[in-house]
């Protein structure tokens, strides 16, 4: 929802009904996993996606039934008999997807996940399927309870109250470090389903030098949708008119540069700096800010003598295991739009815990298992 989460709170706030469209649960190979959603307007457009295909047309569909009928809906997609979309056919699960009108009530909602990306905060967001109703939805920032959707003040905070409660069932049945996951909460003598969301800010691209590989990936993370930072001590290379895609170019010292510099586990950064001091500076300044992924550029001698210098220094086995080094997967990538390709794969396949094998095999071996 980040992405499209400002045009959503423009839509409401002028009174347009829209239908909200999120996938509440998947069995199987699915497009789009839990906590993907949709926006879908009276005239049949729709913002976002939850796959494509003979399946997204079916929820556009039941969207607009829900806007005309004043109700939510839940509906369950079966992707397995869907041969003759190539979007579908690639999947070949089930996706339950809860559509729901959506009026100002949910504006402050959209107000919160617009802020994510500005502020790089975080929200929360419990979407529910209570039995005496389809739809309840309670937000909060990063404490006070924002807004609550499809359910009286008395059923929002009860179930507020359940979720948040220290050593309740419901937080020890939470999957540690996972951010979206459904959950089965008794409320007030029922059981409703709870699809719990810990929404934090999108992806965060950094890369560190602006030379040849550094344009092409800066193109290619704002096609991911991911916010992009560009760092060199150039101002040749440091500047907007070389990268008119960056969300941000900071033009200074490398090791300055990224102190300033939020980091975290949703920063993505790439160490592509002209020469091996670089390379070293930058490296040992964010191996300690633990990013979700760091890669370096360069050869096996160059990445060698790297590292053997950060031993020196004292950075432990254990922490010099994150530096994925030389930089992406093995694609045969030879001009720097490949090597930018070979490098963004890389990042999402840790991000996402891919195996980076070529779907193909996988295919072929379910199929001689058939045989």
């Amino acid at each position: 929802m980040l992405e499209f989460a400002p045009v959503l709170e423009r839509l409401l706030a002028t009174g347009e009904p829209v239908a909200l469209a999120t996938v509440v649960r998947t069995w199987g190979s699915t497009p789009r996993g839990r906590g993907t959603r949709m926006v879908i307007r009276r005239e049949g457009s729709h913002l976002g996606t939850v796959g494509g295909g003979c399946a997204e047309a079916q929820v556009v569909s039941e969207g607009l039934t829900a806007l005309d009928e004043g109700r939510a809906r839940l509906l369950r997609v079966d992707l397995t008999d869907a041969v003759t979309d190539d979007t579908d056919a690639a999947c070949g699960g089930t996706m339950e997807v809860l559509v729901a009108p959506a009026g100002r009530e949910y504006l402050p909602v959209a107000r919160a996940a617009g802020d994510i990306g500005s502020k790089r905060a975080g929200m929360k967001l419990a979407t529910c399927l209570a039995p005496s109703r389809v739809l309840g939805a309670v937000a909060v920032g990063s404490d006070a309870l924002l807004a609550h959707v499809g359910l009286d003040e008395g059923e929002a905070g009860r179930l507020w109250a359940a979720l948040t409660a220290p050593g309740e069932l419901v937080a020890a049945a939470r999957v540690p470090g996972c951010r979206t996951q459904l959950l089965e909460i008794p409320v007030a003598g029922e059981t409703w389903s709870v699809l719990w969301e810990e929404v934090g800010p999108g992806l965060r691209l950094l890369v560190c030098g602006g030379g040849h590989i550094a344009v092409p990936l800066s193109r290619l993370g704002k096609l991911l949708d991911w916010e992009v930072v560009v760092l060199d001590d150039r101002e040749a290379f440091a500047n907007h008119a070389r990268f008119p895609h960056a969300d941000r170019v900071v033009c200074g010292p490398f090791r300055s540069g990224i102190e300033g510099l939020a980091v975290d586990e949703r920063t993505i950064a790439v160490v592509v700096t002209r020469g091996h001091r670089d390379d070293l500076e930058c490296v040992r300044n964010l191996l300690g800010r633990r990013p979700g992924y760091l890669g370096m550029i360069g050869s096996r001698r160059r990445v060698a003598g790297v590292r053997k210098l950060l031993e020196e220094e004292g950075f432990d086995e254990d922490l010099l295991g994150c530096l994925r080094a030389p930089i992406g997967l093995d694609i045969g990538a030879e001009t720097p739009g490949e090597v930018a390709v070979a490098i963004a794969a890389e990042a999402i396949m840790a991000r996402r815990g891919g195996t980076g094998r070529p779907l193909s095999l996988r295919t072929a071996r379910r199929e001689a298992g058939r045989a």
